[in-house]
């Protein structure tokens, strides 16, 4: 009985440990690779820190804006190793000349991140995976050039232009499609671009996620940001005093650095000033409780929550969320949960 009960065991272990890597979060950063020839000073457990600090940067850099990226990037491993939930190295292999390659997944533990954070009054950004459509286009010596003979729409997602901490970045950009219409529109405007209405522009009206960009070059290079994260619209005037204007790689790469900041800069949460939202989960079928359950667990601006009272029809929770209520609404959305807002009260389902 006893053997069983420990297979059991072993079992149960593996399907949690399994789990416990399912879900992505922003906690979580994945395939971390570290290598090293294992010697006296040198062993599998400081290949481990180096990954350990290799992932904390790359979630700083993913979730934190530069001021505070500068702050924490120098944080002690010891703190470092404190802020792990869990790990698990996925291969280890060994190279032609020896080296050991590891190849690590991390899990951060989020109150402790938070408590962190907060205690050096640094607030992080809710964001995951996005992408975004975008337009840049050419001004220069009174020319204009949009599609034909524009370095930055031909080279904007060129490999060469991605800078270091590829893992860190999240935003994947999708051209805009030439179009007769769009020229026409925009060479009609062409001596007041930055009034043009985006939502006009045929490639980039349907999108919810969209970017249109003017660099004027001259002595220094000039930047007209134009944007539209999930139709809430930023705009830019940025002055880059480059060492030559003729560096468009370097353009390139500060102007995507800058969209990243604008895209975190939305997304900010404030970890010291949580709020709470009551809602009714209707249960429609049996297994909708604990689905919703666990979906609730993998949100990472919520807090935690409670059951205030449950029957075979729904369920009443309580939820404490950091951020901003629309970007709650948003996750639900995107889990295919269906919203009713009736005088404040939020009724929700799944499809």
């Amino acid at each position: 009985m006893s053997k069983y009960l420990f297979i059991l065991s072993i079992i149960v272990f593996l399907f949690k440990t399994e789990t416990v890597f399912s879900a992505e979060t922003i906690y979580d950063v994945n395939n971390i690779q570290v290598s090293g020839k294992l010697n006296s000073n040198l062993d599998n457990n400081k290949l481990i820190e180096e990954a350990f600090r290799k992932a904390f940067l790359i979630f700083i850099n993913k979730t934190l804006l530069e001021k505070d990226i500068e702050t924490l990037s120098k944080t002690n491993i010891q703190i470092i190793k404190d802020f792990i939930f869990t790990h698990q190295i996925t291969s280890q292999k060994k190279s032609i000349d020896e080296e050991i390659i590891l190849t690590v997944n991390v899990k951060f533990d989020p109150k402790k991140i938070n408590n962190y954070l907060s205690i050096n009054n640094i607030s992080y950004a809710d964001i995951s995976e996005i992408s975004i459509s975008i337009l840049p286009i050419l001004r220069k010596e009174n020319n204009l050039f949009i599609f034909s003979d524009n370095f930055f729409y031909n080279e904007w997602n060129k490999t060469e232009n991605d800078k270091k901490n590829t893992e860190a970045q999240l935003i994947n950009y999708n051209l805009a499609l030439e179009n007769a219409e769009d020229l026409f529109y925009i060479n009609n405007n062409r001596e007041n671009l930055e009034l043009i209405d985006i939502n006009k522009l045929n490639s980039l009206s349907e999108e919810k996620n969209k970017i249109f960009l003017i660099f004027t070059l001259n002595e220094d290079a000039k930047v007209f940001i134009k944007a539209y994260f999930n139709e809430k619209e930023v705009i830019k005037n940025i002055t880059l005093n480059n060492n030559s204007t003729d560096d468009y790689n370097s353009l390139i790469m500060n102007v995507k650095d800058l969209i990243n900041q604008i895209w975190k800069e939305q997304n900010l949460i404030d970890i010291n000033t949580p709020a709470y939202l009551d809602i009714i989960f209707d249960i429609k079928k049996i297994n909708d409780f604990l689905k919703f359950r666990t979906f609730l667990d993998t949100i990472d601006i919520i807090d935690n929550y409670s059951i205030l009272e449950i029957t075979n029809k729904y369920a009443k929770i309580r939820m404490k969320y950091k951020g901003k209520i629309s970007n709650l609404r948003e996750k639900f959305l995107n889990e295919k949960i269906n919203i009713n807002i009736e005088n404040n009260e939020w009724s929700l389902s799944f499809n």
